[in-house]
């Protein structure tokens, strides 16, 4: 009030003029604090780096103004008070709580972890378990583009697995999830994070013992709007592995992602050498 007072004459604070000054004054101050958060969420947004919606004015438009809204809010990205009643599996409860505080992620599209990153060492590990796990089972799983990140590779189950169960009548006993995501069951990014799909036990235990939390977009099932841009309640970022003992339990949380998924029990996914 006093920057609005030093605005206006002292003569006209009764006058309805001094008033419509007041109110102009007002609205430009909200315009330009406006035009400020704009500017530094949009550099926030770019820091992200490339990945899913365009990288540029347009994309971070879009995430912001358009979808943003709808997701979670940052503070509830480690709730799993929907998640409750649904078993987890015995691998997912016997892995021991993540060590130390949880990373720092941000962003929606894209959604990136921004501390705590893999070591060096570990990124190969990383890349090599992903691409593992197609190799050992190309009956049913394959590597493509990601449709979420539209950059770089993903998991997915092979076209005419899904294609076949979604015609089949047995259809339903494949999550909707695999569906929404057109086959896509996760992948890592560069910052060495990984986005999965799990089961909703598994999901509640993950967050539970601090080894992930829920992508924004992963909105309870009982929301109004939901499945927004084909991301199902138990999309998950799972925070970077920083050690071997860490890529352990990456291996065993894929390994259950890929079950969930297609519903094949598969064996324990080699990430030391590329086969």
């Amino acid at each position: 009030m006093d920057f609005l007072r030093r605005l206006v004459p002292n003569s006209s604070w009764g006058s309805g003029r001094g008033w419509i000054s007041i109110t102009v004054a007002g609205g430009s101050l909200a315009v330009v604090k406006g035009i400020i958060w704009c500017i530094l969420d949009y550099k926030r947004f770019l820091a992200l780096g490339p990945g899913g919606p365009p990288y540029n004015v347009f994309g971070w438009a879009v995430i912001t103004f358009l979808i943003r809204p709808f997701t979670l809010a940052k503070q509830y990205t480690t709730w799993t008070g929907d998640y409750l009643g649904d078993d987890a599996h015995e691998e997912i409860k016997a892995l021991p709580p993540r060590s130390g505080k949880r990373p720092t992620c941000d962003g929606i599209g894209p959604h990136r972890q921004l501390s705590q990153n893999a070591p060096e060492h570990v990124k190969e590990s990383i890349r090599t378990l992903f691409a593992n796990a197609a190799i050992q089972n190309p009956t049913f799983l394959e590597t493509r583009t990601s449709g979420y990140e539209r950059r770089n590779s993903a998991l997915f189950t092979t076209k005419d697995f899904l294609n076949r169960h979604n015609r089949a009548q047995g259809a339903s006993r494949l999550p909707e999830a695999v569906f929404l995501a057109r086959g896509e069951i996760g992948h890592a990014h560069e910052d060495t994070s990984s986005h999965l799909y799990v089961s909703r036990g598994d999901a509640r235990i993950l967050i539970e013992k601090g080894w992930a939390e829920r992508h924004r977009l992963a909105v309870p099932r009982h929301y109004l709007v939901k499945n927004i841009l084909g991301v199902a309640d138990t999309y998950l970022i799972i925070y970077a592995p920083r050690d071997e003992t860490e890529m352990v339990a990456l291996e065993v949380m894929l390994r259950r992602s890929i079950t969930f998924m297609t519903g094949q029990e598969i064996d324990p996914i080699e990430w030391k050498v590329v086969i």
